[in-house]
């Protein structure tokens, strides 16, 4: 059994999907957009991921190519 997590990252909300043997298991996304402080943001969203990543224990992790840009309302 092959399980890829894959992330679509953002500084307020995150998507994920989590793939088994190449079918789509599961999706969601880690929404923190209610909160303006984004260092207190930040680690809410890390300790969310860090979780996500300790249940579902993937194989491979994909992470979407971030465009950066200034003051993006994302």
């Amino acid at each position: 059994m092959s399980k890829v997590l894959s992330l679509d990252t953002s500084s307020k909300i995150t998507g994920y999907a989590i793939y088994v043997d190449g079918f789509l298991r599961n999706y969601s996304s880690i929404n923190k957009s209610d909160i303006r402080d984004a260092d207190t943001r930040m680690q809410l969203m890390a300790t969310e991921l860090i979780d996500l990543i300790e249940m579902e224990w993937p194989d491979r992790i994909v992470v979407e190519e971030t465009a950066v840009t200034r003051n993006a309302q994302t």
